[in-house]
């Protein structure tokens, strides 16, 4: 293999930060060699500490998040566009200092506008990350459909993390040669907790003796929290003893919340805000049966993967997902989960009965699941589709 070519990742998702995208880029940064990659992301309050135990290095830019922030009535684009001037600047000096050969931009808007910039006055080749809904939902504007569309053409390729992915951004006229499907990946260095840990979880949130429905993820509305909910009073007919441990946080949450009161669910609903690692392990290992019903929503918010459904396999748990979006690749049917059909409570509810009462059919499709993830989603095997496209 040719000599990998010296790389600036700039990501407005970055840990410590929380999510699914922030932890992608983390494990792609730490299966490439160090001394090739540099990350440029937001500052965050605890960012030192975890940027001292990288090997690779990072530089802050509080700036950055700002890129993000929605463009106001009043001055907006204006605003938006003298933020991306004034960022432009400090993205030059780094690739001057650096010596930088290759971007790779982490969020395709706004980041890959300045991308596109950059190319055309230093003539430096750049590599996007798209995640699906960040493709998706841009196209409800003809303006952003318009510079999507530029951004593709110029990529020098684009790393997708699905098939479904993939597919939208041939629709968008990307050449499908240019594209390498990335995985996701879980984190298989998280360790089973001990069993006095899990039952001090347990006894903490009153756990001990029930059966427990899980979802791990943003309290948005494509995730179907509020679909499970609906399906909940018919799923503890059959499970009385249920338990729904719904762990995140997100815009959504007021509303499951008092759907949850209202509906005098308060007895089999836990909501989990602020879920550290420890915690997150318990809920894995204490679940019955993992559920996230997905669904794409009107304005093209769509589950691009669902790294979730990989994380509980690899606890050895059944997983049940909404057949839209990249999720159906995420989840093999009948064989490391179920796909129900999202926008129906009868057959979300009809799913999770049938793992829940069948024990010996969700332990088969929890081990299948957690050999699966072991033989095919491990990052070291992913990133090398990666270095392939850095040399």
């Amino acid at each position: 293999m040719n000599e990998i070519k010296k790389s600036l990742l700039i990501t407005i998702d970055f840990p410590p930060q929380f999510g699914g995208v922030a932890a992608y880029y983390k494990h792609v940064c730490q299966n490439l060699p160090p001394d090739k990659i540099i990350v440029l992301a937001p500052g965050q309050s605890q960012d030192l500490a975890f940027d001292r135990r990288q090997s690779f290095g990072i530089i802050r830019d509080k700036n950055l998040a700002g890129l993000n922030r929605p463009a106001g009535r009043l001055f907006g684009k204006t605003a938006q566009r003298f933020r991306l001037l004034r960022f432009y600047r400090t993205l030059k000096l780094i690739v001057k200092h650096h010596k930088i050969q290759m971007i790779l931009v982490g969020q395709v808007l706004p980041l890959g506008a300045l991308a596109l910039f950059l190319k055309k006055r230093r003539n430096i080749p750049y590599i996007f990350f798209s995640h699906g809904l960040d493709i998706t939902l841009p196209q409800s504007s003809p303006r952003k459909k318009m510079l999507l569309k530029k951004i593709i053409a110029s990529a020098q390729s684009i790393v997708a993390n699905s098939y479904f992915t993939h597919d939208e951004l041939v629709k968008l006229g990307a050449e499908p040669k240019k594209i390498a499907v990335v995985y996701p990946a879980p984190n298989l260095s998280a360790g089973h907790l001990p069993e006095e840990k899990i039952k001090d979880f347990a006894s903490r949130h009153n756990l001990l003796g029930k059966k427990i429905l899980l979802t791990v993820g943003r309290l948005v509305k494509r995730k179907g929290h509020d679909l499970v909910l609906k399906a909940l009073p018919q799923i503890i007919k059959e499970a009385p003893n249920l338990v729904y441990l719904i762990a995140g946080d997100g815009p959504e949450r007021g509303k499951l919340q008092d759907y949850v009161l209202q509906n005098g669910l308060s007895d089999h609903v836990l909501f989990l805000k602020n879920v550290n690692n420890s915690d997150l392990s318990a809920g894995y290992q204490l679940a019955d049966v993992f559920i996230m019903p997905s669904r794409r929503l009107n304005n093209g918010d769509v589950e691009g993967f669902g790294i979730a459904y990989l994380e509980a396999n690899a606890f050895g748990k059944p997983v049940i997902g909404g057949k839209s979006g990249g999720v159906p690749e995420a989840i093999l049917h009948e064989k490391t989960g179920l796909l129900v059909n999202p926008t129906n409570t009868q057959d979300i509810a009809q799913a999770a009965i049938k793992l829940l009462t069948d024990e010996a059919l969700a332990h088969r499709l929890g081990i299948q699941g957690l050999e699966r993830v072991h033989s095919d989603f491990n990052w070291p095997i992913q990133v090398e589709k990666i270095k392939e496209l850095l040399t």
